[in-house]
């Protein structure tokens, strides 16, 4: 559906959208990543309580993060699919980036980075808001 809405396969000359056209598949994306996101946070709570002697486990909750960045990189992705917004390509780009380099933060230390996350993710969070989409975050 998401293809559809986006457009694809076009070899359009002027590949830019709407601003209307851009916020509206980026909350669909977001809204889809933020579901995946929730469903994944659910799975590892259940886990979590499921075998309480690995909570404390340094790479279980390595990976669990890890799990967590593929969710994030793949809504990145799909946003970077939809295009630029007509006007503020700049502000698309640089939403895209800060969240590439927020990722690529956690990926490179996920435990150093976990009690900083939300520090991490703000300028990312800032630059949705910025955009129209205030749901597009960790």
């Amino acid at each position: 559906m998401l293809l559809a809405l986006a457009g694809c396969g076009g070899g359009d000359e002027d590949s830019s959208l709407s601003k209307e056209e851009y916020t509206t598949q980026l909350e669909l994306v977001c809204n889809k990543g933020s579901q995946e996101r929730e469903t994944l946070v659910t799975t590892i709570s259940k886990e979590y309580y499921e075998q309480r002697e690995q909570r404390a486990n340094a790479k279980y909750q390595e990976e669990n993060l890890l799990k967590l960045m593929d969710t994030y990189q793949g809504t990145t992705e799909k946003i970077a699919d939809i295009g630029l917004p007509e006007g503020e390509e700049e502000k698309a780009e640089a939403f895209i980036q800060a969240r590439e380099e927020a990722a690529g933060k956690v990926e490179a230390s996920p435990l150093g980075t976990r009690d900083n996350l939300e520090i991490i993710f703000e300028p990312a969070n800032e630059k949705s808001q910025a955009l129209g989409v205030g749901n597009c975050d960790l």
